[in-house]
């Protein structure tokens, strides 16, 4: 996976409001994502000071304007992570050279599950705890490639993902899910769903509340 874009910004931001012209978010999906997740990248930056790494939770919510293009259909496609994650340094520098604080309501409209920050889990246990589950090991494996200043939130990630696992296992079985292509898919479709709930560590937040020890 692509590392995210957030660590680049530290310099940058001070260009912000060169130019003229008001920007405007384009039109293809994968520039669109891609332009969100700068500009999120540039606030996010902008709230924490322009020193240190930012808080894993701060990378998951850069990370999901790529993981909501990765959702546009009924399942999840990881291949479409890492497109989104390519196009952001190239989009970088024009984003950010502009009025980019004014593309936040633009984005907000564009990817409304973004914004959402109290999301409701599925009712069906079954679909809950797999959603619960799969996102856990997204943004375990998304942290754990960022490097060790991401080790810990990583491997808390990975403690909340055994102890799901633990929790699921009776479960999936009593749904008739087990081992093979039909849950592989029904993960895949899980993540995209989970995706769509709101800010991943809010999502992950709900999940904790409801399963955690």
């Amino acid at each position: 996976m692509q590392r995210l874009l957030a660590g680049g910004l530290t310099l940058s931001l001070g260009l912000a409001g060169c130019a003229q012209q008001p920007p405007a978010l384009p039109t293809n999906p994968i520039d669109l994502a891609a332009t969100c997740g700068v500009v999120a990248a540039a606030s996010e930056r902008e709230a924490a000071g322009a020193k240190g790494d930012l808080s894993a939770d701060a990378q998951a919510r850069i990370l999901h304007y790529a993981m909501l293009y990765a959702s546009t259909g009924d399942t999840f496609d990881p291949d479409k992570i890492n497109i989104v994650s390519k196009r952001m340094p190239v989009l970088f520098d024009g984003t950010i050279k502009g009025k980019w604080q004014t593309l936040r309501t633009s984005c907000a409209t564009a990817f409304p599950a973004a914004q959402i920050k109290q999301p409701v889990l599925p009712a069906k246990p079954v679909d809950a705890m797999l959603q619960c589950y799969v996102l856990t090991d997204f943004l375990r494996k998304a942290l754990a490639d960022q490097g060790a200043n991401y080790g810990a939130a990583a491997n808390a990630y990975g403690a909340f993902k055994d102890q799901l696992d633990t929790k699921m296992t009776p479960v999936l079985r009593a749904a008739g899910l087990h081992n093979g292509d039909t849950l592989k898919q029904k993960r895949m479709d899980e993540l995209a769903a989970a995706t769509k709930l709101g800010q991943p560590p809010a999502v992950i937040d709900a999940c904790e509340k409801k399963y955690g020890a």
